[in-house]
């Protein structure tokens, strides 16, 4: 109880340090301008706040799906807070509670696995505070952090399935396959994918086994039908349909990445960021070696393997994928298969500290010699690595990290292996260098910030569009920010979302004059900037004020002044220019939903629409009373005594 404290503890202490409170929200860092967590999380809860399990958005993209849409977690259980909470307590409220379950889930994982209390605490917290979880959370990928937190449940109740056999197991392992696949649909392919592989190796070909797997499989399709059955009826229309294999391959980790492992690099390069931890690095090398031959080869061949995948079309492995399963393709930024590593390593860091325990009461581990000499190598790596960041690279952060944390646990192992570290101390010496190795990486990596940056400055500007009777507005330099058009009700001709649907996208194309060049999830894309400033952006396109007045676009915003005679100046509001367009003719009649000019090619149509609304609503109907009805039975089967 005193070691889950303790891991509880350090965790929040690592939320305070990197500067979470409740009325603030995730960034990269201080310099980072734009957050997943504020542009969508923010404003998704907000919108759900205010208007319930509402079928249809008018705010972004001229329109779109909002129950429907699986990046608004309507289909997620935990997110029904944001009916009661406000916007700011929920969002916080959520990443402190799915660290904690990803903490509790790991600590389960390895407690069953036969690990010890001090053992299961170290990989509890290297998973619960992993770089690769800590930069989704800083970049604002909320959903991702929440995949993430189920997916060691996941993987204890397929280790029970497959050793119990009991009712409620079957139970278990449908709710945590349905919880992983409704907080996020990408990071569910990867978690099933694994969780398939490793029933496999524990269970081989034992059909009764087998049988309970697939049980449960049943028993999760009308759990998550809320999220599968809307986008199935919605994909013909989405423009990810289309992705071709350069599009989906984007944001692939390189060869160079991989010094990453011992070098942490600069945000934002979350997806290609492949860096564990330093200390978790060296117990899960120790782990993995000390294990059964079997398991050391196939955990060699999983980590490996993922690794291959991951460098999308620089390795080999995905483009076979996906040539022969071109359903990959919707599974795009290949490197997020690199979170099965992430899962991956704080468990073999866990199994390597039992070990060193072992060890250190008088157990022999074999060829004890080339240990140690492996350890003193591992550490003149490290090291050196330490001072190639620092002196090449000129990553101070990442070097001093290298040198100190790489040291460290190298002298630490070392102390271990020749017997000068004795057991009582060793998890308390591995816990803080793990905690602290972990809070120097995400200090870096992670801050909060308040309205005060990303809400009040643009106020201005949309009093003074509510003012005006905007219809809707298009921005080519993102002046006004999808946060601050929800707060308002403001409605946008474009934003920032990957459920798109191809009638709309070609729509912002022709009104913007933006051509795009691929896939974007920015609608229009954004073009011609430096780094984060967008006030240059598009500045080259040519508007097409008829199209953006059959869309309703009453008003145009930008960071420059525009040159278009179909173009008025109206106003400038904190250096943002606005624009009345003249070709839109205000209509008193009552809004339609959707309202898009009628026969615009590749949308629905209104009864189609409002069909697809209904398939929705139903399918929500039967997760949520599925969700209930499997979570009564699960505690039902679990309490009473099974024969």
């Amino acid at each position: 109880m005193r070691l889950k404290l303790l891991a509880a503890v350090m965790g929040g202490a690592f939320l305070l340090l990197a500067g979470q409170r409740p009325d603030a929200l995730p960034y990269f860092n201080t310099q980072a301008r734009y957050s997943d967590a504020v542009i969508a999380h923010w404003s998704n809860a907000l919108y759900l706040h205010q208007n319930g399990f509402a079928p249809w958005r008018e705010t972004i993209m001229a329109g779109q799906p909002f129950a429907a849409n699986p990046l608004n977690k309507t289909a997620y259980p935990l997110q029904w807070f944001a009916l009661l909470l406000p916007p700011f307590l929920h969002l916080n409220l959520m990443i402190a509670l799915h660290l904690l379950i990803a903490g509790a889930g790991m600590w389960r994982w390895a407690r069953l696995l036969g690990l010890r209390a001090e053992a299961a605490a170290l990989s509890a917290l290297a998973y619960a505070l992993a770089p690769r979880l800590v930069a989704h959370l800083g970049a604002g990928h909320l959903d991702i952090v929440y995949a993430l937190a189920w997916w060691p449940w996941l993987m204890l109740a397929a280790r029970l399935v497959v050793d119990s056999g009991k009712v409620s197991s079957i139970f278990g392992l449908a709710l945590a396959a349905a919880l992983v696949l409704l907080a996020d649909v990408r990071v569910s392919l990867y978690a099933l994918a694994t969780v398939f592989l490793y029933m496999l190796f524990l269970a081989g070909g034992r059909r009764r086994v087998w049988r309970r797997a697939l049980g449960a499989g049943a028993l999760a399709l009308p759990l998550t039908a809320s999220v599968i059955a809307p986008l199935l009826a919605w994909s013909p229309y989405l423009s990810r349909a289309g992705l071709s294999a350069g599009e989906a391959g984007t944001l692939a980790i390189q060869p160079g990445h991989f010094l990453g492992l011992a070098i942490f690099s600069s945000p934002p390069g979350i997806e290609t960021l492949v860096y564990a931890g330093l200390p978790v690095l060296a117990l899960a090398l120790v782990g993995w070696w000390l294990m059964g031959r079997r398991a050391r080869a196939l955990t060699a061949a999983g980590l490996v393997g993922a690794a291959l995948y991951a460098m999308g079309a620089n390795g080999p492995l995905w483009p076979m994928a996906v040539n022969l399963v071109p359903g990959l393709l919707w599974f795009r930024v290949p490197s997020r298969v690199w979170l099965v590593v992430t899962l991956a390593l704080p468990l073999l860091a866990g199994i390597g500290l039992e070990r060193l325990l072992a060890l250190a009461e008088g157990r022999v581990i074999p060829a004890i010699r080339r240990w140690r000499l492996a350890a003193v190598g591992l550490t003149a790596v490290a090291v050196t690595l330490g001072l190639f960041a620092l002196v090449v690279l000129k990553l101070p952060e990442a070097g001093v990290g290298a040198l100190v944390f790489g040291g460290a646990s190298g002298a630490a192992l070392l102390l271990a292996l020749n017997g000068r570290l004795p057991a009582r101390r060793l998890p308390a010496v591995w816990l803080v260098l793990v905690f602290f190795d972990l809070l120097w990486f995400g200090t870096h990596w992670v801050t909060w910030r308040g309205p005060d940056i990303w809400l009040e400055p643009h106020r201005p500007l949309a009093e003074r569009l509510v003012a005006l009777n905007a219809d809707r507005i298009y921005s080519p330099t993102y002046s006004l920010e999808q946060q601050v058009a929800e707060v308002y009700g403001l409605r946008l001709f474009g934003g920032v979302d990957p459920f798109q649907l191809v009638g709309i996208v070609e729509a912002v194309e022709r009104g913007s004059g933006v051509m795009s060049a691929g896939y974007s999830v920015i609608q229009p894309p954004i073009y011609g900037i430096q780094g984060d400033d967008l006030s240059s952006a598009n500045r080259d396109a040519i508007i097409e004020t008829g199209v953006l007045a059959a869309w309703r676009v009453s008003h145009v915003v930008a960071a420059y002044p525009i040159s278009h005679p179909r173009l008025e100046w109206v106003d400038t509001v904190n250096g943002v220019y606005i624009y009345a367009n003249r070709d839109y003719m205000p209509d008193p009649a009552e809004r339609s939903v959707p309202d898009w000019p009628a026969g615009w090619p590749n949308l629905p149509d209104a009864d189609t629409v409002n069909g697809l609304n209904r398939l929705t609503g139903t399918a929500a109907l039967v997760s949520a009373v599925g969700l209930a009805a499997a979570a009564g039975l699960f505690l039902y089967f679990a309490l009473r005594t099974e024969g």
